[in-house]
């Protein structure tokens, strides 16, 4: 088998075991998206509850989260306004999820929305925001989101390394074009 069919089939099998095995990880993923994007406004730990509704609080976010339904969920709703939207979070000019992070977190809702996997930390400091080597959503064509790492590029292959620290080599063609567009952009810094 080439270098380049094992990324091919080592892609797919991980795509299949996020989607099956491994479910979307509050802690880890949802909540690791939900503090870099939100804390800012929304955080116990920051002392910040805007429209008394905190990130950090596992009964604030269950209040808007319908498991199971994404599109009933207020926190879908309210993330996937447009820019010019009076009630848009986080609010025109701030740092807005990536189209990668939000099916990241409509996968989390539709698996159950289980906070029980990681549930919400207390005090947690806010990440600071990702630079090259810093934990990434990547998204492939077929719309699955992993967590990982950038690594770099080794000739078309885009290498992530995963929480576990397993590195994985994938085509950049296999990627979804904001993913592309990431790799491109953290390759060339």
């Amino acid at each position: 088998m080439s270098p380049r069919q094992f990324a091919a089939t080592l892609f797919i099998a991980s795509s299949c075991l996020a989607s099956s095995a491994f479910a979307v990880d509050f802690k880890s993923q949802v909540f690791t998206i939900l503090n870099q994007k939100c804390a800012e406004c929304h955080s116990v730990a920051k002392d910040k509850i805007k429209g008394k509704f905190a990130i950090d609080r596992v009964d604030d976010m269950k209040k808007h989260v319908k498991a199971g339904e994404p599109t009933k969920s207020t926190l879908v709703y309210t993330v996937t306004l447009p820019d010019d939207d009076e009630e848009v979070m986080p609010p025109k000019g701030k740092n807005r999820l990536t189209p990668a992070e939000v099916t990241l977190l409509k996968s989390w809702i539709q698996e159950g929305a289980n906070f029980d996997a990681g549930a919400a930390p207390t005090a947690a400091p806010a990440a600071p925001a990702p630079a090259a080597g810093g934990v990434l959503s990547w998204t492939n064509t077929e719309g699955k989101a992993i967590q990982a790492s950038f690594e770099g590029m080794q000739g078309a292959d885009v290498v992530l390394k995963t929480a576990d620290g397993t590195r994985h080599a994938f085509p950049l063609s296999k990627l979804s074009p904001e993913s592309q567009a990431q790799a491109k952009k953290l390759a060339s810094q």
